[in-house]
């Protein structure tokens, strides 16, 4: 029997971008209308992606690292 007070993880990975992304973009529109020079924006925002960017490429690398272990390690439990 299944418990109807728990969500399925789709409906809680949904919510949870809709989180991320709503954040984001807050913090984007703060930054555009605060109170300070354009150029001083453009540059927060423009270094802002690229740590994001920074950091997305050591997350594939460490999934990646992370699937290929597990394959290892499959291989080894079916002896292929």
């Amino acid at each position: 029997m299944e418990d109807k007070n728990v969500l399925p993880p789709k409906r809680i990975a949904v919510g949870l971008v809709t989180l991320l992304s709503a954040t984001a973009f807050g913090f984007v529109c703060g930054l555009l209308l605060a109170p300070q020079s354009r150029n001083r924006t453009r540059r927060q925002l423009h270094d802002m992606a690229l740590d994001a960017s920074e950091r997305m490429e050591e997350w594939t690398e460490d999934a990646k690292e992370t699937v290929e272990d597990l394959v290892k390690n499959g291989k080894k439990v079916v002896g292929a």
